[in-house]
């Protein structure tokens, strides 16, 4: 966005969404936090209050933070009330606002935590016009809207932030994980006002910021300007997703296909379409065997997300195993013993 912004630094992804919650509240002075169904936003009480998709995630260690509000991800695959795309009405918005007339001021939530990819409730990419009217929904309210870029963050869509695909421009962004390349590094990238609006030590971590991670941090923004990862993210996105129509064709339990950029969620299905989660994890666990290391989201989805950095051999290689991997379960060669030990996510 055209205006002027801070940053405040941490560790985590779960510290950053901790702090955006903070930041967002005081800015404010109200307390109430919308988030979503199926969403993941960390581990740590204000991120795990956010949350809602495992219950081993809370089981035990409740009470959760007061003031959080879930509702219904815009999940077109799985739509609530049966609608499709082309004629959708956008009820799941109309939760909100539903919400919004009967029981929960607007005047009194300080901020939207949203993911604009689903990624671990599987790879699920909303309709452009719902994160829109979302985000006008929060500036007609006053309410912080924050972006979640924690996974998709950092180039892996196709853009900078994954945020960008639907031409709107956040409050608050999240950035963590590839944000150093794996060094423990996060930060919360907010308009200016917001940022000044907490005082010091509302938000500090001893070794946060630190110059390892940041030196880090500065490196890896580097490569993916000077090898132009972002663009490549696109080209290799779209040719993976190409080669995943193609094992389609003679593999037919390979469902829907959902991608941006480097972040693929690939569908397995049973005959009459239903999920087929054995297939799933039968095949993530053959292409483990075989050196491909890949995992599977909710149900059915296997999650393609490989590092910006691969070659195209190593792409190559790693639609072979997978292809290796479809056949030998079509062709019954994976025990059922696996599922005992073969796990997933969510």
């Amino acid at each position: 966005g055209n205006f002027k912004k801070k940053v405040a630094y941490g560790l985590s992804g779960s510290d950053a969404i901790d702090g955006a919650i903070k930041f967002a509240r005081k800015y404010t002075g109200r307390t109430n936090v919308i988030s979503f169904l199926t969403a993941y936003h960390g581990c740590t009480y204000g991120a795990l209050s956010a949350s809602a998709i495992s219950l081993n995630m809370r089981r035990s260690i409740g009470p959760m933070l007061p003031g959080f509000h879930h509702f219904a991800y815009p999940q077109c695959k799985n739509c609530e009330w049966n609608e499709v795309p082309e004629d959708c009405s956008l009820r799941c918005l109309e939760q909100i606002k539903n919400a919004f007339r009967l029981y929960l001021p607007p005047e009194e939530v300080a901020a939207v935590i949203f993911e604009p990819i689903g990624g671990d409730a599987g790879i699920i990419i909303p309709p452009v016009r719902y994160v829109k009217a979302l985000a006008e929904l929060c500036s007609e309210n006053g309410i912080i809207f924050v972006s979640d870029e924690v996974q998709q963050g950092m180039g892996r869509t196709g853009k900078w932030f994954s945020i960008e695909h639907f031409g709107v421009v956040p409050d608050i962004i999240a950035a963590a994980k590839s944000l150093a390349s794996g060094m423990p590094l996060s930060a919360l990238i907010m308009r200016e006002e917001i940022a000044d609006s907490l005082m010091d030590p509302g938000h500090c971590f001893t070794l946060a910021a630190n110059a390892v991670c940041c030196r880090a941090a500065l490196a890896t923004i580097a490569v993916i300007e000077d090898e132009g990862l972002i663009d490549r993210a696109s080209e290799l996105g779209h040719r993976i997703t190409g080669r995943l129509g193609e094992l389609k064709k003679r593999v037919p339990i390979f469902g829907e296909t959902r991608s941006l950029g480097l972040t693929i969620g690939q569908d397995l299905i049973r005959d009459d379409g239903s999920p087929d989660r054995n297939a799933c994890a039968k095949i993530c666990y053959r292409a483990w065997e075989k050196g491909l290391i890949t995992t599977f989201l909710g149900e059915n989805t296997m999650r393609i997300q490989p590092p910006l950095v691969i070659t195209d051999d190593e792409a190559e290689r790693g639609l072979e195993i997978l292809a290796e991997a479809a056949d030998d379960y079509m062709q019954g060669k994976i025990g059922d013993e696996v599922l005992s030990f073969a796990r997933g996510w969510s």
